[in-house]
This record gives structure tokens, C-alpha cells and sequence, in this order.
């Protein structure tokens, strides 16, 4: 499992959800980016607008998770729980 933290600079919802991984020792890497094109290609779509963005590639499929969304972030921690993924840690330090 690989965790993605598209952050643009200045977004609220960013800093939580930076502050989630953290809190929950979770290794992830950080893309500092205002960007939209490269927000695009990551949703792939168009975000409506500026938003933080967290990837997470698992070994079958990509999820997305736009801004700050707490149900979403439990889906992933309850997932993390019950299957035991390995987080790349050389993918980038935990921060």
C-alpha cells in the first residue's frame, strides 16, 4: 500500500488530513502542489476546485479521498486494521 498526500498550500482540509496521518503513524508522501492539471490527472477528473487529496494504491485498486471526508478516513483505518497492508516505508519517511 502506497499513501499520497496531495497538498495545496493553504487548504484547511489538507492540514487535517496531514495531522491524520501523523497522529495515526501512518508513512505517507507529501506532493506540496497548486497544480490543478496534476489534481486532475490524480482524480481523474476536474476537482471543483482546490482541494487536498489523499491516493492510496492498494495491491488492486486506487481510492481517492477529497479533502477531509471522516467516514472515508475510518474506512481506511478499519481497513489497515483488518488486513495488516505494508505501508511502504521507503516510499518516504513517516513524517
Amino acid at each position: 500500500m502506497k499513501i499520497e498526500l496531495y497538498l495545496v498550500p493553504g487548504d484547511k482540509e489538507g492540514i487535517l488530513l496531514k495531522n491524520f496521518l501523523i497522529r495515526n503513524n501512518l508513512y505517507f508522501k507529501e506532493v506540496l502542489t497548486h497544480d490543478v492539471n496534476l489534481l486532475r490527472k490524480v482524480v481523474q477528473g476536474a476537482p471543483a476546485d482546490r482541494i487536498s487529496l489523499l491516493r492510496i494504491r492498494m495491491s488492486s485498486s486506487i481510492h481517492v479521498i477529497r479533502g477531509f471526508n471522516p467516514w472515508a478516513l475510518k474506512q481506511l483505518l478499519e481497513h489497515i486494521e483488518k488486513y495488516k497492508p505494508i505501508i511502504e516505508k521507503d516510499f518516504k519517511t513517516r513524517h
